[in-house]
């Protein structure tokens, strides 16, 4: 009797231990500090949170030939947001979303046009077609070094119009390319026409980038559309996507090169119309 009692004394002590084993390895790590909170309608995205260029796109589409459905489709490499001009509140390029009031909101966003990929070689090389679509001018005849004023297009709102819970009309100005002395204006006055874009907020989570078990990182996403057609641009009888100068380092002082201003070679081989989507991503470290 007294072996039993024995055994089974170091029978249930075996078990205790076993049993404090399992509760000791499957015990979860520790959460750490709660998460922030996100109260729907309350989100602010502005200069504290940091653009992820990593996670976001510039695409273009349009119908090749202007005939079918058949689509023509690329991105832009080279993208940002840049301050707001004259105003001393806003030190670095930015975007500034306000949930609660959308009238606090602003949005100044270029794109380097020169940085147009298709996966194509065809259409993407220097001096090729796809260039043209967009009225690229080059600084010399071998058609190299791009002319960085007529590089760069760019939207600047002038107001947000709350259209849906997390949809907005995003008002303001679209600068794309110059105009030639042919259509009216001095030539290469930048063309600035007002768009609309529409905004969609896609919303915020708190995320553990770590995977530690602590909430470290706020996203919050956005996707960005609006249309334009290029003739409003561009001149449809440009027949020169070069300044006549011999090389690229002739460029610099040039008078001709200067006062000759062509805005890229009218291509028919894509529509007119050009419909633009930006896929556009946030983060905040805390």
């Amino acid at each position: 009797m007294k072996n039993k009692n024995q055994l089974l004394t170091l029978t249930l002590i075996l078990m205790g231990g076993v049993s404090l084993l399992i509760s000791n390895c499957s015990k979860k790590a520790d959460p750490g500090p709660a998460s922030v909170p996100i109260t729907p309608g309350t989100s602010i995205i502005d200069t504290s949170y940091t653009h992820d260029l990593v996670h976001g796109n510039v695409m273009w589409s349009s119908r090749y030939y202007d005939f079918s459905n058949t689509m023509l489709t690329g991105r832009f490499n080279n993208y940002n947001f840049a301050a707001k001009p004259g105003d001393p509140t806003f030190k670095k390029t930015s975007f500034v979303y306000n949930e609660p009031d959308p009238s606090k909101s602003y949005l100044n966003f270029w794109v380097q046009l020169s940085t147009y990929n298709t996966g194509q070689p065809g259409r993407d090389g220097l001096g090729k077609c796809g260039l043209g679509y967009l009225g690229i001018v080059y600084l010399d005849s071998s058609k190299t070094k791009v002319d960085p004023l007529s590089d760069t297009a760019r939207f600047i709102s002038t107001s947000f119009v709350q259209t849906g819970p997390n949809d907005y009309d995003v008002i303001g100005n679209f600068t794309f390319n110059r105009y030639r002395g042919v259509d009216g204006k001095v030539d290469g006055t930048p063309i600035t026409r007002p768009v609309t874009v529409h905004l969609v907020f896609n919303g915020q989570k708190d995320f553990d980038s770590n995977n530690d078990g602590t909430m470290d990182k706020l996203r919050a996403g956005f996707t960005a559309s609006f249309s334009f057609n290029r003739s409003d641009y561009m001149d449809k009888t440009s027949t020169k996507a070069y300044y006549p100068v011999p090389a690229a380092a002739d460029a610099a002082g040039n008078v001709i090169a200067a006062n000759n201003k062509t805005y890229g070679v009218w291509s028919a081989s894509t529509a007119d119309k050009m419909d633009i989507t930006a896929n556009i991503e946030f983060y905040k470290n805390h």
